[in-house]
């Protein structure tokens, strides 16, 4: 079956690729299993998987990103080989193509940097704030904390003018702390951030949410997180805020139609080491089902993309994935900010995606969703 290239037109599509599942890191919330496994991504699994994404008809440009483990824990020289290799690959094809590693940073020194020049890589840190906050929660193997390191990392990419944005995990400990939060990104000259919560996703069976009085508490910390940044010009950017905000603005009716890529087919295509492939969310390739085999949707090596459609392991997950899609617009009024939720978080939170209400959806989207609107409200502002 050929890929239908008409649920792409609005959405540039984004492969994950899996350098190796292993981490230098012990992160305690973290979804991934096998993080002490050292294999690494193969030359003829990455020339396999290019040249399958850049001659299908998936619309340019196509966002390429290393992640799922730590994307430095390799070799340099891989990253060298890699990026020969797709470029031969790509001077058949000419397809427009983004680069991107999500990193924890505690191995970045001068000559990744020079990777990361060379072949344009956008870059995205983990840090969870300041020294207190990021050491309870991101570790090493034997239990020590990582801020310095990772700071270390942030500092390279600073002082070489390499823009990077971050990602920070909000837990039921940070949530006491916007004031620190927020001095800590601007203290250190950091300008565009996003947040994630501990979230009940792959192999990480619990979250900190679950708590009673957390959900307030995390409605107090956006509130106050709000507050601050509006007081400093809109700085740093949260990418939270600045979707709602669009949202609010292009949609003030809730009445159009939120394309959410972690329910659409093949707009996120996860490839781990071995050349398995999954689509919808990135966390699928993480998680374990015997019911759905793990979520292997093919092979590259035995099944070419344009395959998936047939795959009888895609087509069980899509057919939930849909209806749990239509109770969620037919039951819910936050569908316009959030497109029906995220299918990991049904998933493992539930163990079925036809569902509609998850813990992360009560948090990060509806106490989000209804902070920003509270907040705005009370200012008397506009969008």
């Amino acid at each position: 079956m050929n890929l239908n290239i008409e649920a792409f037109r609005s959405h540039s599509p984004l492969i994950i690729l899996q350098p190796t599942p292993f981490c230098n890191l012990d992160c305690k919330y973290c979804y991934l299993p096998n993080r002490n496994l050292r294999q690494q991504m193969s030359l003829e699994v990455m020339q396999r998987i290019f040249d399958e994404v850049l001659k299908s008809p998936l619309p340019d440009p196509i966002e390429l990103v290393w992640h799922a483990g730590e994307p430095l824990a390799v070799p340099k020289d891989f990253y060298r080989d890699a990026f020969r290799l797709l470029n031969h690959i790509n001077l058949k094809y000419q397809r427009k193509l983004q680069h991107g590693i999500q990193t924890n940073a505690t191995l970045i020194d001068e000559e990744w940097i020079s990777i990361f020049q060379a072949n344009k890589i956008n870059i995205g840190v983990s840090i969870d704030g300041p020294e207190f906050i990021h050491n309870k929660y991101r570790v090493t193997h034997t239990g020590y904390g990582t801020h310095k390191k990772t700071m270390r990392g942030i500092r390279l990419l600073q002082e070489n003018n390499i823009l990077f944005t971050t990602i920070s995990v909000l837990t039921d400990f940070s949530l006491n702390y916007p004031d620190e939060m927020f001095n800590f990104f601007v203290d250190n000259g950091i300008q565009c951030i996003a947040f994630n919560i501990d979230e009940v996703s792959g192999q990480n069976l619990s979250s900190s949410y679950q708590v009673n009085e957390s959900i307030y508490q995390y409605k107090k910390f956006i509130n106050k997180f709000l507050e601050l940044v509006d007081a400093n010009q809109g700085f740093p950017e949260v990418r939270e805020f600045l979707q709602i905000a669009s949202i609010i603005k292009n949609n003030p009716h809730g009445k159009g139609i939120l394309i959410n890529s972690t329910n659409t087919p093949l707009h996120i295509l996860t490839f781990d080491y071995l050349g398995n492939y999954t689509t919808f969310c990135p966390e699928l390739s993480a998680t374990q089902s015997s019911k759905f085999k793990n979520f292997i949707m093919g092979n590259i090596f035995d099944n070419p993309i344009n395959s998936i459609f047939d795959n009888p392991v895609f087509k069980a997950v899509n057919i939930e994935v849909k209806a749990g899609l239509k109770i969620c617009q037919e039951s819910c009024n936050y569908w316009s900010f959030c497109g029906g939720g995220s299918p990991s978080n049904k998933f493992s939170e539930t163990g079925r995606f036809d569902v509609a209400e998850t813990l992360h959806c009560k948090v990060h989207t509806k106490a989000l969703v209804d902070s920003m609107l509270d907040y705005l409200e009370l200012k008397g502002r506009q969008i």
